[in-house]
């Protein structure tokens, strides 16, 4: 027993050697809150975020009501601690463990503010010991009225909404401090969880936690009887307005912060960028109209602009406040048959013309090394015959894919990816789209073929400013990466898709979805995934759908991003002419049958190089 109580002795000197150690450094390392402010502009230079830790709430202009409520449910003893609640920590870990599950966080409201300005919200070992950090040297160098200031102004709410002032402004409409007591407690609530608390989203989950919230206020006598009474009863009367549009540009925010942390410029920037309102609406629009009561299907779309590679949209899932994470930009997804284009290009390079032909039928091919590959056409159809390059870009025919890869070498595109800066292995599946690309990534390369075969570095930001002194100006290099009579060709040839005199027992794989005005469009499917990306003069479309656990999708899901990618871009190009590619001289145009690629008078009009 003398020996237990010696051990414990030196267990407390230890752990209190080190938390006088952990003061020192707190002491002498001071944490400087950042206080820097980024405003982000649309393309007609009207602001369409801003953040930073400018505290655009007073605490001495704010109805000490409020400030006493959030103390009394986030953190009682904040003015008597150091930036951790060592009781509130005890009982919280006390209680996860018996629920086995996190249900309560004994983080003070110091700790939240290192969090929200300095961290992410990782549930981590690593996170929280740096947040532990971070709450003692705040509460080393500021005051808890700075702190919870910080704190107020630096809250998420859901919707893109931070700090205290914007929350009471976006769900109801009003200034802080003419808010009822039933508002007051229904904002306190919603950043314990604002995808399930946010009014907007679900009332009757915001309800129940107020009301919770509501009781404390009550218990800690800081409402009577009576007002906890009438607040309870009182009504949910929001701002009019539609969340999902107050949404939109959300993801592309996002995208333009990304960018700015990448390029480490300072506090106090002014960024300006290529953000189309109408084109946002245009893309959001065709996402919630085809993709309501879909379940967890998700969807990212990104609308370029050809010739410039500005990004004028972008979304990143179906709801910013269901999911944040971005889609369109960091998910890498197999790209199917969206490859083909690729693929004949290269070929169209080669000698290949769109009345090239190959018999499409079941193929068991012997490859060099002695293995065997069977790919499957989609639902086991086979025309049993030799159709052209027309045709089996307008059915998708794996078959002739995979002859043109073989016929022309594995390597061949592989290194047309290469070109775009994408790494592929050189396989025989690699021609029926087995690399997994983004939106962003599959986009671009379709954005080279609607600008002629020039490549831009698509780019979300125009200039950038510091104190009226512009620090960034993007400066585009355009490539001639492409030759651009043989993407011509390609672009009549990917009207195809949705020519009528294409069909024989099945139709082109856009029939039926084809746009107002004359464009190039290819779609791709594999168990998992869907895509179509598309153009013309004026825009580049890409759409993706899919289930972010990799569920199989069935073939009604197949078409919802053919409705989304039609719709969208019906709207973009709405009003405008139909305009298309111009011939050079080195191109001729030929009236076909599209299946065999004869002349025919009757045919379709795709064109050849002389």
């Amino acid at each position: 027993m003398k020996k237990l109580g010696k051990w414990l002795l030196w267990g407390l000197f230890i752990a209190f050697s080190i938390f006088i150690l952990f003061l020192i450094y707190a002491l002498v390392t001071p944490v400087n809150l950042p206080n820097d402010k980024i405003t982000i502009y649309d393309t007609n230079n009207e602001v369409i975020y801003q953040s930073g830790n400018t505290s655009n709430l007073k605490i001495e202009d704010c109805d000490p009501f409020i400030t006493k409520a959030i103390i009394s449910v986030e953190d009682k003893r904040f003015y008597s601690h150091m930036g951790f609640d060592v009781s509130r920590m005890t009982k919280s870990i006390y209680t996860n463990m018996k629920s086995n599950s996190i249900v309560e966080g004994g983080s003070t409201i110091t700790q939240q503010y290192a969090k929200n300005v300095f961290l992410s919200n990782r549930q981590t070992i690593k996170r929280k010991v740096n947040e532990f950090f971070y709450a003692l040297k705040i509460e080393m160098h500021y005051s808890k009225q700075e702190i919870l200031q910080g704190y107020m102004n630096s809250i998420y709410y859901g919707h893109g909404v931070y700090g205290f002032k914007n929350a009471a402004s976006f769900y109801f409409g009003k200034e802080v401090n003419d808010l009822t007591k039933a508002e007051i407690a229904l904002l306190i609530g919603i950043p314990n969880g604002p995808s399930y608390y946010s009014p907007f989203i679900d009332k009757e989950h915001a309800l129940k936690k107020r009301n919770s919230i509501l009781k404390v206020l009550y218990q800690e006598k800081l409402i009577s009887k009576n007002e906890y009474k009438q607040a309870k009863e009182e009504e949910i009367v929001l701002a009019e307005k539609d969340y999902q549009k107050e949404n939109e540009k959300n993801y592309y925010i996002d995208a333009v912060l990304n960018e700015v942390n990448k390029l480490d410029l300072g506090d106090n920037l002014d960024v300006y960028t290529y953000y189309d309102p109408n084109a946002q609406e245009a893309l959001s629009n065709a996402i919630s109209t085809n993709i309501q009561n879909k379940g967890d299907l998700q969807t990212s779309g990104i609308v370029m602009e050809p010739y410039t590679g500005n990004i004028v949209a972008l979304q990143g899932g179906n709801d910013y406040t269901q999911s944040n994470y971005n889609r369109a930009v960091f998910s890498k997804r197999q790209i199917a048959s969206t490859i083909k284009p690729l693929l004949y290009y290269a070929a169209l390079t080669q000698g290949f013309t769109p009345s090239s032909t190959f018999t499409s039928e079941a193929t068991t091919f012997t490859l060099e090394d002695g293995t065997t590959y069977a790919p499957e056409n989609y639902n086991k159809y086979y025309p049993n015959k030799e159709i052209s390059m027309i045709h089996a870009v307008s059915m998708s025919d794996n078959i002739f894919a995979e002859k043109t890869h073989l016929f022309l070498g594995m390597d061949t595109l592989k290194d047309s990816l290469k070109a775009f800066n994408i790494k592929a292995s050189a396989n025989p599946s690699l021609a029926l789209g087995t690399v997994n690309l983004s939106v962003l990534d599959l986009t671009r390369i379709y954005n080279t073929f609607a600008s002629e075969g020039y490549y831009i570095k698509p780019s979300f930001i125009r200039t950038i400013s510091q104190e009226s002194e512009k620090v960034y100006e993007r400066k585009t290099s355009p490539k001639q990466l492409l030759d651009r009579d043989t993407t011509l060709v390609l672009n009549q040839l990917l009207t195809s898709t949705y020519d009528s005199k294409n069909a024989e027992e099945v139709y082109p794989t856009m029939y039926g979805k084809q746009t107002e005005l004359k464009s190039a469009v290819k779609s791709g499917t594999s168990d998992w995934d869907t895509w179509v990306v598309g153009y013309n003069p004026y825009y580049t479309v890409g759409i993706w759908n899919g289930y972010d656990d990799n569920k199989e999708m069935n073939k009604k899901e197949y078409e919802i991003s053919k409705s989304i990618w039609r719709d969208c871009f019906d709207t973009l190009t709405s009003g405008k002419n139909d305009v298309w590619y111009e011939m050079s001289d080195n191109i001729e145009a030929k009236k076909v049958n599209p299946i065999n690629g004869k002349s025919d008078s009757n045919g379709s009009v795709y064109w050849y190089l002389k």
